[in-house]
């Protein structure tokens, strides 16, 4: 987005406009306010939207359009926000859905900084040895007769080849990535197949369900405090909902409630969802509360996402550890204690 970085700027644009609206503003007198402002990313952000508004889109319509410059999951939330008939009420939740975003990515940049650094630092040196190290001492070896100087050969061998394999199934994982990745646009068939693997695999799996959980209640809860149907509600909740598996198990239980099927059981009767989701949907409909049930439910899922990223940068710093210790662990059985006992044949 020209020379503005959306990551600042469309938090930036969200605080500034939730503190214009506050004060009783219009839309469009926020946004022509903020556009002649002093140059920066939240003014460029409201000066192309007033342009879009301008041209007579509706303001839900312009951030829609500017899909390079606003993630999914916001203008998923406008667009929701401009369905339930009240897109100011949307900004405040905006704000804290970002801010929280911000906070997540910040503190697990924290807790992996030293761990990422170290298995960097151990890869470089582990490719380092493979190419330059290894060679040299196999060479060195080669001169030498016996037993262990053949053992510590073979040795030097396999962990040139273990490192170099390694290397390339990591190359191969990444490429096999970036083109599922790209294949997903053309091809929504595949792009659900993986998507639903996600959210089957342990351990990360339960954290993107739970993601996924919390903006969906997020949107539901918007909607229908808005007043806006369930049927309807569900068909827009998809909006702002990543992953294209649980975007089309919303769509098929959409489908069996304008059959008749209640809400909380169409939910129990799709294991991609967490069984939660139909147990406290069943409350909301016997009590009739079910916008309460809806904000219940996003504050759960947001304490979920907490605690399972918490669980996570816990585990995983121990876990790199015991990986490089690992290697380490390995390059002195294979290497350096036949070294010795070679060095001690010699004397």
């Amino acid at each position: 987005m020209n020379k503005y970085s959306s990551k600042t700027a469309v938090p930036e644009f969200t605080e500034m406009m939730e503190t214009l609206l506050e004060a009783g503003l219009s839309l469009r007198d926020a946004l022509e306010l903020l556009a002649g402002g002093a140059e920066g990313g939240a003014e460029f952000l409201a000066g192309g939207i007033l342009d879009r508004v301008r041209s007579g889109a509706s303001f839900a319509q312009a951030v829609f359009s500017m899909n390079e410059t606003f993630p999914p999951i916001y203008r998923g939330m406008i667009r929701v926000g401009y369905k339930a008939g009240s897109v100011e009420r949307i900004f405040p939740r905006l704000g804290s859905y970002l801010k929280n975003q911000k906070k997540l990515r910040e503190k697990t940049a924290a807790a992996l900084s030293y761990p990422l650094l170290v298995l960097f630092l151990a890869i470089a040196g582990t490719i380092g040895m493979a190419f330059f190290v290894l060679p040299k001492m196999e060479a060195v070896f080669g001169s030498f007769g016996g037993g262990q100087a053949e053992t510590i050969r073979g040795n030097i061998a396999a962990m040139k080849t273990a490192m170099l394999s390694f290397a390339g199934l990591a190359l191969f994982l990444a490429a096999s990535a970036a083109a599922v990745k790209k294949l997903g646009g053309f091809l929504p068939r595949i792009r659900r197949y993986f998507d639903r693997v996600i959210l089957r695999l342990p351990l990360i799996g339960g954290f993107f369900s739970a993601w996924e959980s919390l903006n969906f209640s997020f949107a539901m809860e918007v909607l229908s405090s808005g007043g806006v149907s369930v049927e309807e509600a569900l068909g827009e909740a998809g909006a702002v909902v990543s992953n294209s598996a649980y975007r089309e198990a919303l769509r098929e239980v959409r489908e069996e409630v304008l059959n008749g099927t209640s809400l909380s059981r169409a939910f129990r009767g799709k294991a991609l969802f967490p069984s939660l989701l139909g147990r406290w949907i069943a409350i909301g409909e016997s009590s009739g509360q079910t916008e309460r049930i809806f904000s219940q439910m996003r504050s759960y899922f947001q304490e979920e996402i907490d605690r399972r990223m918490n669980r996570f940068l816990l585990l995983i710093e121990p876990a790199l550890i015991a990986l490089i210790g690992a290697v380490i662990l390995f390059f002195v059985v294979a290497v350096v204690l036949p070294l010795f006992s070679a060095y001690g044949n010699i004397l």
